[in-house]
């Protein structure tokens, strides 16, 4: 597998991949800790009640499901970006030190605020 981590391409997809799935990861982790209980619980005096089991793991289980894929998006193009920027600039510069992960980094950023 020495073409794939030696191309810009392959560096960028590997990065791609593995950020995808360090974010699903990340968003199951982050999908299980929020708060699902219901911001108020007394409506004029009287308490409301609670939804169903059921009703709650489906709520539980889409929140989970939609921070795992934000996460994994968010990941995804983080590390691709950062792995593809960074080889490129490493073939321009000719160089292989900090600089190029400082640059690379910048692209990012740019990346992600546009």
């Amino acid at each position: 597998f020495d073409w794939l981590s030696e191309s810009c391409g392959g560096k960028a997809a590997i990065g791609i991949i593995g950020g995808g799935v360090m974010g699903l990861l990340m968003g199951v982790f982050m999908g299980a800790l929020t708060d699902m209980t219901p911001p108020v619980t007394i409506i004029e005096g009287k308490e409301v009640p609670q939804a169903p089991l059921k009703e709650q793991v489906r709520t539980t289980l889409r929140a989970t499901a939609d921070k795992s894929l934000y996460w994994c998006r968010q990941f995804a193009f983080i590390t691709g970006v950062f792995g593809g920027s960074e080889c490129l600039v490493e073939k321009y510069r000719g160089k292989h030190d900090v600089w190029n992960a400082v640059v690379s980094g910048c692209v990012t950023g740019a990346a992600m605020q546009a």
